[in-house]
Order: structure tokens, then sequence, then C-alpha cells
């Protein structure tokens, strides 16, 4: 039901944040690099999908019919099914996609732990995991404001910037081949792959 209600706010909020700070550019460089079959996991509104090239399936989940409702109404060069569904339970088989795609999902979702076997479960032992997330940041001043942000946001929307995404990933079964930090740390993009040893 939040998510429903927060599908009326989300893309006034990302357009008041995302360009100044970098994340427009970035997100579009990251979905750039998605390949072959694509599974978004969150896919919200559809921010990303006018960005997908057009030689790419993507398979869009959400738990939200608010947002999926919204997502619909998204053009996109590349083939797009939108899909009701739970990620820690996908109803995929092992191995059905090439690419997956996380844009500030796995920063809101609970049981990330369990997501990310799903996650790794539906990905080729050859695909890739691309990953935009909240992150705790360097600086600990604005580190500490986050935190204390989060005790609230986590509440409410899911939101928690306290989580270590790319530790998270590593223990999870995947192996992180590039990293890159936005707005002093407190976003991290990923890319990640999964590891040879479950």
């Amino acid at each position: 039901m939040r998510y429903d209600l927060a599908s009326y706010i989300y893309e006034p909020i990302n357009a008041l944040l995302e360009k100044p700070m970098g994340i427009r550019k970035a997100r579009g460089e990251l979905i750039g690099k998605a390949h072959g079959k694509v599974i978004e996991l969150g896919v919200g509104t559809g921010l990303n999908l006018p960005l997908y090239r057009e030689d790419v399936e993507v398979i869009g989940i959400d738990v939200s019919e608010g947002m999926l409702r919204k997502a619909r109404k998204k053009k996109s060069p590349a083939r797009v099914k939108l899909l009701k569904a739970d990620a820690r339970s996908l109803p995929f088989p092992d191995g059905s996609f090439d690419t997956a795609v996380s844009t500030f999902f796995l920063c809101v979702v609970p049981e990330k732990e369990r997501v990310l076997r799903e996650i790794r479960r539906v990905l080729k032992p050859n695909g890739i995991l691309l990953a935009m997330e909240c992150s705790p940041p360097r600086n600990p001043v604005f580190r500490a404001f986050l935190n204390g942000l989060s005790a609230l946001t986590s509440k409410i929307t899911g939101t928690d910037f306290r989580v270590d995404i790319g530790e998270l990933l590593r223990r999870s079964g995947f192996e992180v081949i590039e990293k890159k930090g936005l707005v002093n740390g407190a976003v991290r993009i990923l890319v990640a792959k999964p590891s040879a040893e479950p």
C-alpha cells in the first residue's frame, strides 16, 4: 500500500534531486550496460525504461500495482513486459537472465539477503547485476545525519543509508567488479557478477 501511495510523489521528488546531483546521467550510463534478457527489480514508475537500448528485452517487476500503472505509460526502445511480482520469490526458472537491474531497490526492499539469493538464482552464471543504491557516505558528519534520517525513512519508505550494499553483495555470493560513488558516497553504483563459489 505504501508503494502505491509513493507512486504519486516518486517522480516529482526524483526530478528535483537527480539532475543536480549527477544521478540522472549516471542512471543512463548504468542502464546502457544492460544486455540480453534483463530483469529489473522494483521497476517502480518506469524511470529506467526509456534508457534501455532497443536490442534488449526487459521484464520489469514490482509489488505495487500503482507503480506499474505509471510504468505502463512509459515508452522504451526495448521490448518491455511488466509484471506484478515479489523479488523475494521470483517466478522465473534458474539462469533466466543475462542482466539484473536494481536502482534504489536493494536499499529499500526488506529481506535483502533473500532477494539477492533470488537474483543470483535467476541470473545466468556469466550474468551481471547493475545496481545504483543508497549507501553510507564517507563524510562522518554527513553519515551521522543520514543515519538519523534513515531511522525515520526506513520505517516510512524502506530507504536506508546505513546498509553497505557492496558488502551485502559480497556476502550474498556476488563479486563486485566495478564501483563508483556519487553525492559524497551516499549513492553507490555497483556492477557485480555471481561469484564462482556461492
